[in-house]
């Protein structure tokens, strides 16, 4: 059995661009209007993240 760390971080890279995702867009409601600059922050963080993660899987195969 071979034991790799690279699965543990993928996977730890998307959830934490989920995350990013959902509060930045969080951000853009009406109430938070005033926080919008940092909702886009965290969605391009996200999709930062999310690209970063796709490589890294189609790197692996």
């Amino acid at each position: 059995m071979k034991f790799t760390l690279a699965p543990k971080v993928n996977a730890l890279v998307n959830i934490t661009s989920a995350c990013a995702f959902f509060f930045g867009s969080t951000l853009f409601l009406p109430s938070f209007i005033e926080y919008a600059t940092v909702g886009v922050v965290l969605f391009m963080i996200g999709s930062l993240l999310f690209l970063l993660s796709a490589v890294a899987d189609f790197n692996s195969h």
